[in-house]
């Protein structure tokens, strides 16, 4: 059988953005794949059928995207980047918004916004709402020319002033507008005052429950929900500063859902439900005892693509949850009752539900990349079978095993044996290391990992403590970096070194990305149990972190805790460059340019010290790319990353 290649990432397709239509019978998704000799992605819009379970292609632009349907199933709009500037490169102009007529037809271009369409709700046949990005006083109708690198300045006077994956912000949010799209004349609803972050129609079109950040620089963390009365007057709040809201979805035309948090543990703490009726204006909290963390977080770098995790039917809450290793999609009623909706050894990544209860979803597994599936009460069925080519392929299922930590509490974990694996053999092993740390492994699928397996290597990973999916006190890791957590993992290596005698303990690495790349920066600092490591979009001082990225200046103070200039013993001792005399592992550094989540002088710092003190390292930088270059990066250099992880591992654990 053939085995996965490090070259086979560009093969992958992925599902998402699913979306019944209004009569329940159909529904629209994306589907996204890869242009490897163009270095591109592609996506289009695609229609099916519930009851034959048939998909048809809909649009052809190969950049189109977030679909949203007219009430009355006839219109829909969609995003796309299809139109070329005067120099003839697609896309450079902006985000075009197109209408496309169900019945048949082309679709007409609507509008170009250089500061794109996000949040996109109809409020009759005619008018939408949304937001875009522009500075306050800026038409964002008006074309942006860029000005050349040798002219160009940024002038900055607010923080954050750089985002991931969007550069320099230039001080520009993102705003509420009514667009009409049969003339595309669009005017600002100015009384929403902020950087609005969600937007949400009620059932009869009258009022919008909007949820805006109004203080970036003070409370940065904090987001409040106001309603708006779509026939004009002032936004109304609901809720007050002890609760930041995260998303709502309405119950009805005067009720909704809302997701918020009282952060009464930092970052850490898992929102909850609140219950809002409109008359009484009063927020009802909903069964916090549950501790749930709602929405996926389970790894992957295959999707590439979102979808809603929340829904309303029928007066219902539907969310999807992570639990474990598994995500999974529950229910909840007006009064706080928890029902299991679909339980799922796999990852559900996003889904819609009708009026009858059936389901569409997309989902993957360990050994099955993203695809749609339907439930309905005759059963579950596989709807897509875009990856088909994997058949035929030799891939690598994990083992998943528990180990109990040295202070009792239980960590979930994995191992995958390399392909072609002999029992009487000896294998290097590489140990995998999640980001977030608020994020989690299990039942998704990891190109990386069955790549790794594929090259000869076991692949051991586990859910340290900082994970999410186990409730608000096992993710509190705020002050103790490197501490349990660091424990937590090499236990489960002790385990797995035990368990498992095909280990060869004297060909042990160790990789990770983000809170994963800090940790194998800490790691070597504090054991020489591994022969190599690969520290991705690390982190290596919270004291630059603080200064120079876009979430450092309130992350880094929730997660260490206080000020670097009130704590700075605390800055410095949880700081793996404070550790950096100690490293003996031969350590490989992968970093994009325009990581402005951990900003590329997090490896140079590092690489510059291990050298200077006559230290084994090397350091390999992207250009264009982002904290999100193993998961949505440009083809090439997402191949090309994966080839520098594995002649690293190659070098020092297969001599």
């Amino acid at each position: 059988m053939k085995k996965i290649r490090l070259e086979d990432v560009h093969r992958y397709s992925a599902v998402g953005d699913v979306n019944f239509l209004p009569n329940g019978k159909e529904f629209l998704f994306v589907h996204k794949t890869i242009d490897r000799e163009n270095n591109k992605y592609l996506s289009n819009i695609w229609s099916g059928d519930l009851s034959t379970c048939k998909v048809t292609q809909l649009t052809r632009g190969d950049k189109d995207g977030s679909p949203v349907v007219d009430p009355e199933g006839k219109s829909l709009l969609f995003t796309s980047r299809r139109e070329k500037d005067a120099k003839g490169t697609k896309g450079t102009k902006g985000t075009e918004l197109y209408l496309l007529k169900l019945g048949g037809g082309e679709s007409r271009l609507v509008k170009t916004l250089k500061g794109g369409f996000s949040s996109i709700s109809w409020v009759d046949e005619e008018n939408i709402l949304f937001t875009t990005k522009a500075a306050p006083g800026e038409n964002p109708e008006k074309p942006v020319e860029e000005e050349p690198v040798e002219k160009r300045t940024y002038v900055i006077d607010k923080i954050p002033f750089v985002s991931n994956g969007s550069g320099f912000t230039e001080n520009r949010i993102s705003q509420l507008y009514m667009l009409n799209v049969a003339t595309g004349k669009m005017k600002p609803l100015e009384a929403v005052k902020g950087d609005v972050q969600s937007v949400e129609i009620s059932p009869d079109r009258k009022r919008a429950a909007i949820i805006v950040k109004e203080d970036a620089e003070r409370r940065p963390r904090w987001n409040n929900l106001y309603i708006l009365d779509l026939k004009g007057g002032s936004p109304e709040r609901i809720g007050d500063d002890s609760i930041s809201v995260y998303a709502c979805v309405w119950a009805s035309c005067d009720e909704l859902f809302v997701l918020g948090t009282d952060l009464a543990k930092g970052f850490p703490t898992n929102p909850y439900f609140n219950f809002v009726d409109l008359e009484s204006k009063e927020m009802k909290p909903l069964r916090r005892d549950l501790d749930l963390y709602f929405g996926n977080s389970l790894n992957s770098d295959v999707r590439g693509l979102s979808g809603k995790s929340l829904r309303v039917k029928n007066g219902k809450l539907y969310s999807i949850i992570t639990s474990g290793p598994d995500s999974t999609i529950i229910s909840m009623d007006k009064t706080g009752e928890v029902e299991d909706v679909m339980l799922s050894d796999g990852s559900i990544d996003c889904f819609d539900i009708n009026d009858s209860g059936d389901l569409v979803y997309t989902k993957m597994t360990p050994v099955q990349p993203l695809e749609l599936f339907c439930s309905k009460a005759t059963g579950t069925k596989k709807i897509t079978n875009f990856n088909s080519w994997m058949k035929g392929y030799q891939l690598s299922a994990p083992e998943s095993f528990k180990v109990q930590a040295s202070d009792g509490v239980v960590i979930d974990g994995w191992i995958m044996k390399p392909v072609d694996f002999d029992e009487k053999g000896r294998y290097p092993a590489v140990v995998e290391i999640h980001g977030g740390p608020k994020t989690a492994y299990g039942n998704g699928y990891m190109h990386e990992f069955q790549a790794l397996a594929a090259s000869g290597y076991a692949v051991v990973y586990c859910n340290p403590r900082g994970s999410s999916g186990y409730g608000t006190d096992f993710a509190d890791i705020r002050g103790h970096y490197g501490e349990r957590d660091f424990d937590d993992i090499m236990e489960v290596l002790e385990f797995v070194v035990n368990e498992y005698d095909f280990i060869d303990e004297e060909r042990l690495g160790v990789t990770g990305g983000s809170y994963g790349g800090f940790m194998t920066n800490w790691i070597v600092g504090h054991t020489d149990v591994f022969k190599a490591a690969v520290s991705q979009r690390s982190i290596s001082s919270w004291i630059s972190f603080f200064g120079t990225t876009d979430i450092g200046y309130y992350f880094a103070p929730d997660q260490i805790g206080d000020d670097f200039f009130q704590n700075l013993e605390g800055y410095l001792r949880q700081s793996p460059l404070t550790y950096a005399p100690n490293v003996e592992t031969p350590i490989l550094f992968i970093h994009s340019l325009e990581d402005y989540r951990c900003w590329v002088p997090e490896a140079m710092q590092f690489f510059t010290v291990l050298r200077y003190l006559g230290k084994e390292a090397r350091m390999v930088l992207f250009p264009g790319e982002n904290h999100e270059l193993s998961r949505g990066g440009m083809p090439v250099h997402r191949e090309k990353r994966l080839k520098a992880i594995v002649e690293w591992f190659d070098t020092h654990l297969k001599k």
